[in-house]
């Protein structure tokens, strides 16, 4: 008995299951980068929403000391750019402190500041 169409089959199987194990789990979890990366590039045009959640996910990931400080977000227009402004800011030490994230509205730039 030939052992190549057996093995041929084996590894067709094998193949077969693979790929529907692959496609039963789905697409992979992401990872911090790629949380970052998404924060960082929200898609157009950005809403309150997605601002305020691209905000949450870059002071989770980058400026954690933030995290549970005061939250202001506003809607402002400067020069005729519209952007949203989701600003931090801690009072609880000798100095205050802040940070302000700007995304704007149309094209999804991400500006962020910190002050003392």
């Amino acid at each position: 008995m030939k052992r190549f169409p057996i093995l041929a089959a084996a590894w067709a199987a094998l193949l077969v299951v693979g790929f529907a194990v692959i496609l039963v789990l789905g697409a992979p979890v992401a990872t911090a980068v790629d949380e970052l990366d998404g924060a960082m590039h929200p898609a157009t045009p950005v809403t309150q929403d997605a601002a305020e959640a691209s905000a949450a996910t870059i002071v989770r990931l980058q400026y954690p000391t933030f995290a549970g400080t005061t939250r202001a977000v506003t809607n402002a227009k400067d020069f005729g750019v519209e952007h949203w402004v989701v600003e931090y800011t801690d009072t609880s030490g000798d100095a205050p402190r802040g940070l302000r994230i700007s995304i704007v509205v149309d094209t999804g730039h991400v500006e962020i500041n910190t002050y003392p």
